[in-house]
């Protein structure tokens, strides 16, 4: 049986999603009631048992068409995610083009999922940029750190990247949260902004906008000589104007278009968690 999930079982799916996800049962609350919400997560459940496993169908919107964000499936143990999914995918595709939805995104846990997906439709058309690059050292580099607010972020995002994906503001809240919470930083100048966490002697920036590559190098530099690492990881988008040529080409999120196809050339696809 497929059916909306409830308030009723918000325990069961907390620990569905910290199986498959890791983190506290707190975050997990939080993703399932702040940024995915109970009435857009769909759950498979055999008669009266306990749930078997679990997908969200988020509202999003792209410029004027409106579409879904499929996200945190998750399922029991025992029970075969990757055989489940794309049947459930399947059936959500066609409820959701019949209710006028223009497009769904995903973001394909592995190449296995990846080419499931793809036989339902969807196409890698959202890719980013890898780059690893050491940061020189500059003590003029000027910057701020965690000055911005989520609505302040949100409106230079999307100055930067009008073509974004986005979610309502109340979700974003939440994903910002769970990420400060997990050590994030913003820097910030006039010219741009890096939202970043340091791993493993890194600093693995999750989103990257600047004027330029200078003013790029300037935030980069300011982290530098805040957190004392001297190499970054940084996360782009395929169209973003950033460090051209340089980087690997990461697949990261598919669209399926559910009715009339639409450019995707200027399409951001980043929904950080």
């Amino acid at each position: 049986m497929l059916r909306m999930a409830t308030a009723k079982d918000l325990p069961a799916l907390v620990e569905l999603r910290c199986a498959r996800y890791g983190g506290s049962r707190a975050d997990a609350a939080g993703w399932l009631q702040n940024v995915a919400g109970l009435d857009h997560t769909l759950l498979v459940q055999a008669g009266g048992g306990p749930v078997q496993a679990m997908l969200a169908a988020v509202p999003v919107r792209y410029m004027h068409h409106r579409g879904v964000w499929f996200c945190g499936a998750a399922a029991a143990d025992g029970v075969p995610l990757q055989t489940l999914l794309p049947r459930l995918l399947g059936s959500c595709l066609r409820a959701f083009a019949k209710s006028g939805a223009a497009f769904a995104v995903a973001a394909p846990q592995d190449a296995k999922q990846a080419k499931a997906m793809e036989t339902l439709g969807f196409h890698n058309l959202l890719p980013t940029r890898v780059l690893t690059m050491p940061v020189r050292p500059n003590l003029l580099a000027q910057a701020e750190f965690d000055s911005l607010t989520v609505r302040q972020w949100m409106e230079r995002r999307a100055r930067s990247q009008p073509g974004q994906i986005a979610l309502p503001e109340a979700a974003m809240n939440e994903v910002m949260t769970q990420l400060y919470r997990r050590g994030l930083t913003v820097v910030s100048s006039r010219r741009g902004y890096g939202l970043y966490l340091t791993r493993d002697g890194e600093m693995q920036f999750l989103e990257l906008q600047a004027d330029n590559d200078a003013a790029a190098d300037a935030l980069l530099q300011a982290a530098r000589e805040k957190t004392g690492t001297q190499h970054a990881r940084v996360l782009l988008a395929e169209n973003q104007t950033l460090y051209q040529g340089a980087g690997r080409r990461h697949s990261c999120g598919m669209i399926a278009f559910l009715a009339e196809p639409f450019p995707v050339t200027d399409v951001y696809f980043r929904m950080l968690l």
